[in-house]
């Protein structure tokens, strides 16, 4: 009988500055998912998070730390467990060089086959593989693909294997891409059983964000039917929007629920309103189990699946804060973008959730190529103006994968050796109109400038009260509003929610 191989699944420890936003601390899902697929196949895989080991922190260089598992622990790892395959996840560009630098350990200490996937690599699996350390990069979804490598890391199937992309003597091929799984409750819930959940539930919430804990995250459909400039999400999920059922999906929020305590959720779908029989069938099913239960969505709800019937169901069934990726407050901002928003369903989407007490928030990215302080500044208006308690700047990035990187590149914006480095909290680029450090300062002075405009409005009674005031139906309310108004008062920038 065969030896079925040993498989260690890695997120690797991050390195970046302390301020940047980008050390979120969650249950890395796609990893977690991909080892429960296997298990559902009769294999054995292993998770090392690293990150969840967020207490090591190690100072680099000037404001330049490395938080997570450290060195000489992964190499006892893998000493130890002596992996056949490694599978490591790739999915920002800002960290390609943390996920090498595993790569670089497995290499040096066993004789894996290195595996890469994620959102960075399935956008650029020809820069990836550029890595002598990386054999294989998955190129879309990771379940059906990761387990044909498994089944064939050993035949000379592997190389035909559809979803891949490998490097074919000095040169690097890509295969033709794995369909998608339609049927999206045919994966089994994600391998929470092979992570120290316990570490996630007590870190202490890096932001003011969450209204109780413990909290984690969920997703309910993948694919983005959408087009915006900047993304590239569509290279993992596909552009065809798929979605589990209701009942599966409240069958996980209740699994969880019961399980570990989870008294939050964050939904991390892109596109979790698409349809509104679903999301309506969601809450109404959340509502009939009485599951006592708070959630958000981070990644942010197209408004223009949004109405009030669909919003006041989501309040009964335990939403409390809509972030909106509204984006800009120009028009023609939005054109360039792509981005299907309209402002005036945007300012009424936010009228109808504050008088319904859900906290609004929205994402707003500024920067692009020719953006002028003219549109940037009709952004920074529509963000006071408009009625949302909450405003997030990001800058504009070029990643490699995205339709925004060929505009800088035809516009020769592009700069060697920057991708690594820059991110939308800590833009490195110059734009047509603005250098990087032009940039930042109006990204902090928008931001400053939106707090300011809130505290002010704050000195009348009547909006105090309709903005905190009337959201308060109980103590756990109360404590919130209490931490979100200090956190108004005295918080630097420091944006909440890291996009890809």
């Amino acid at each position: 009988m065969t030896q079925k191989p040993k498989i260690l699944l890695i997120n690797p420890p991050l390195s970046g500055s302390l301020t940047s936003g980008i050390f979120t601390v969650k249950v890395p899902l796609g990893l977690a998912y991909i080892a429960s697929y296997l298990e559902k196949h009769n294999f054995k895989p292993e998770i090392l998070d690293c990150m969840a080991y967020y207490e090591n922190i190690k100072k680099l260089s000037k404001n330049n730390y490395r938080i997570g598992l450290s060195e000489k622990e992964i190499i006892k790892k893998l000493k130890q467990f002596n992996p056949d395959i490694v599978g490591v996840s790739g999915s920002y560009t800002i960290h390609e060089k943390d996920s090498f630098a595993i790569a670089d350990l497995v290499k040096k200490h066993t004789k894996a086959l290195v595996v890469f996937g994620g959102a960075h690599t399935s956008a650029i699996p020809h820069s990836v593989l550029k890595n002598k350390n990386v054999d294989i990069a998955v190129i879309g979804e990771g379940e059906l693909t990761f387990l044909d490598i498994v089944k064939n890391h050993k035949t000379k199937k592997l190389y035909n294997l559809k979803g891949i992309a490998f490097r074919k003597q000095k040169s690097i091929k890509i295969n033709p891409i794995k369909e998608y799984i339609e049927n999206l409750d045919d994966l089994p819930f994600p391998a929470h059983h092979l992570l120290p959940m316990e570490k996630y539930l007590k870190h202490p919430q890096n932001s003011f964000a969450n209204m109780r804990g413990p909290t984690t995250e969920i997703i309910t459909s993948r694919g983005c039917p959408y087009n915006c400039i900047f993304c590239s999400i569509h290279t993992v999920w596909g552009k065809k929007w798929r979605a589990r059922s209701a009942k599966n999906v409240v069958d996980e929020l209740e699994h969880l629920h019961k399980k570990y305590k989870i008294k939050e959720f964050r939904f991390f779908d892109d596109n979790l309103t698409w349809k509104k029989d679903r999301i309506m069938e969601i809450c109404n099913e959340i509502i009939q189990r009485k599951l006592k239960i708070k959630w958000d969505t981070p990644n942010g709800v197209a408004i223009a699946t949004l109405d009030e019937e669909v919003l006041k169901k989501m309040k009964q069934a335990g939403y409390y804060k809509i972030v909106m990726g509204i984006e800009s407050g120009s028009e023609q901002t939005l054109r360039f973008m792509r981005k299907p928003v309209m402002l005036k369903k945007a300012r009424e989407i936010i009228k109808i959730c504050n008088k319904l007490g859900i906290w609004t928030w929205s994402t707003f990215v500024i920067g692009f190529p020719d953006e002028s302080i003219k549109e940037i500044q009709k952004t920074i208006d529509f963000s006071k103006n408009s009625g949302l308690n909450f405003a997030t700047f990001y800058i504009a990035q070029p990643y490699e994968g995205t339709d925004m990187y060929d505009v800088y590149k035809k516009k020769g914006l592009l700069k060697d050796g920057l991708s690594n480095q820059s991110s939308v909290t800590n833009s490195k680029y110059d734009t047509n109109h603005f250098t990087a450090e032009q940039l930042a300062k109006i990204q902090k002075n928008a931001y400053s400038g939106f707090i300011k405009h809130r505290m002010i409005s704050y000195l009348n009674p009547i909006k105090l009260y309709k903005e905190f005031l009337n959201r308060i139906k109980s103590f756990e309310d109360l404590y919130y509003v209490l931490r979100m108004f200090k956190n108004l008062v005295g918080k630097e920038y420091s944006p909440i929610y890291q996009k890809d």
